[in-house]
Formats: structure tokens, sequence, C-alpha cells
């Protein structure tokens, strides 16, 4: 078996016709690694990279990219095409020789959470699924317009209006329950999200009895004061379930 030291490397790959970038964590040991694929939300201030680091220390691979529009990625940013973005990125993941493709994962926060559920779904490549403070009715939210702008001036080719036409436009979740309730799914949420509340899982949580339910009592939608807590709840269950 082929070993590989612990690292981490900057990495590209194509999206529909956008070059996205990414960094991909090398886990230390013997090939081939659990893996997972963490994705942030928009526009991408809080990226979760203490996860990946935790991750790589238990020997595991994570690539965290930048979709389209975003953090020096190419194209225009697009919440329609975030889909199409974690596709090219599984794509290349399950192409690194140090991957192990009966044990990868997808990790995604707040639009990153919607979008790793959506795309979890439907891709039976994928063995475990978590959700960090997930958008999972999106018609629920009233997107500020102040917020939509300031997000759009850290974006590429998008206004604020732009955004909110975007949001407008996603999928409610409540489709996708059938698919997901055989999927091994950890959601993580905060008591103290200034975006979604407890409440706004609740229904969603009723609806898969085999979800695994942790909330900080104390957290905010970034995890702010607790992130010793999440990297450990993450990174602990997603060794349960697929080792490492």
């Amino acid at each position: 078996m082929t070993g590989f030291a612990a690292g981490v490397d900057g990495v590209t790959f194509d999206s529909s016709g956008a070059r996205l970038l990414g960094a991909f964590y090398r886990g230390a040991g013997q090939a081939p690694r659990p893996t997972a694929v963490l994705l942030h939300g928009v526009p991408g201030v809080e990226k979760h990279l203490d996860v990946a680091y935790r991750l790589r220390d238990r020997g595991w691979n994570c690539l965290c990219f930048h979709p389209r529009g975003s953090w020096g990625s190419g194209g225009t940013y697009s919440m329609g095409g975030l889909v199409d973005d974690t596709r090219a990125a599984v794509d290349w993941t399950l192409a690194q020789p140090s991957v192990d493709p009966d044990r990868l994962a997808l990790i995604g926060a707040s639009l990153g959470g919607h979008t790793v559920l959506l795309h979890g779904a439907a891709d039976p490549r994928v063995r475990a699924l978590v959700a960090l403070c997930p958008v999972v009715d999106p018609q629920a939210f009233d997107f500020p317009r102040q917020m939509a702008e300031d997000f759009a001036g850290m974006l590429r080719g998008v206004s604020g209006e732009d955004l909110l036409v975007q949001w407008r436009r996603l999928e409610d979740l409540g489709g996708h329950l059938g698919a997901l309730a055989h999927r091994p799914l950890l959601l993580v949420t905060a008591d103290r999200d200034e975006l979604f509340p407890p409440s706004h899982y609740t229904a969603f949580a009723a609806a898969l009895p085999g979800i695994d339910w942790r909330r900080h009592p104390g957290g905010d939608h970034a995890f702010s004061a607790c992130r010793p807590w999440l990297v450990e709840a993450v990174t602990a269950w997603l060794a349960a379930h697929l080792g490492g």
C-alpha cells in the first residue's frame, strides 16, 4: 500500500467552465483515506478550516473549495450553481489516489449546508452528510437587503438584488426528505443563531428519525464562541461512521 504524508496543497478544477480554487488537506497514513469535502456559506467569511485541520490530524483528507465567483474562483457567483460546483468538487476528490471512494463525506455550513443536503440526497457516492446551521427552507428567512448588498461586495459578478433573486429560487429541502432518510446525517445547530433559530429545524428533524441533531446552547450562526466543541462534534461523528 502507498503511504501519504500530512500536508496541504493548493488545487484547481473546473465547474461549468469556471476555474475553482481550493485546498486539499492530506491525511497521513496508508492509502486510501477517508475524505471530506467542505463547503462554506455565502459569502464565505467563516470557512471552518479548523475542521479541515482536525480531520487531517485524524488521518482524513479534506478538500475545502470556493464556489464560482467567490474568494478567487473564476466565473460569476451563483447560488443555483452551487450543486454543480459541488459535483465538480466530488468528481475531483474521487479522482485522487489517496481517497477511499467508499468513505466520502460532505460537510457544509449555512447555504453550504443546504447544498450538502441537496447534493447528498441525490449522489450515492457520498456516504455521510454533516450540515452546520444549514438553510432548510429558504423562504422562511427574510433575506435583509443590506446583508445582500454587503455580501455582493465580496462576490464576483452579482449585485445585492441578484442575490435576493437567486435566494428566492432556492429549493425547500422538504422535497428531498425521502432520500435523506437513508443517509447518515449529522445536523449541528446553535441556539443563539441570529439567522436560523432552532425552530427552523424542528419539522425537518422530526421527519428524519435517524438524524443525529446536536445543539449548542451558546453558539451563534458561525459557532464563534464554541469552536472546540464544534470541531470535536463533527470530526468524532465522522470518524465513528467512516473510520479514521
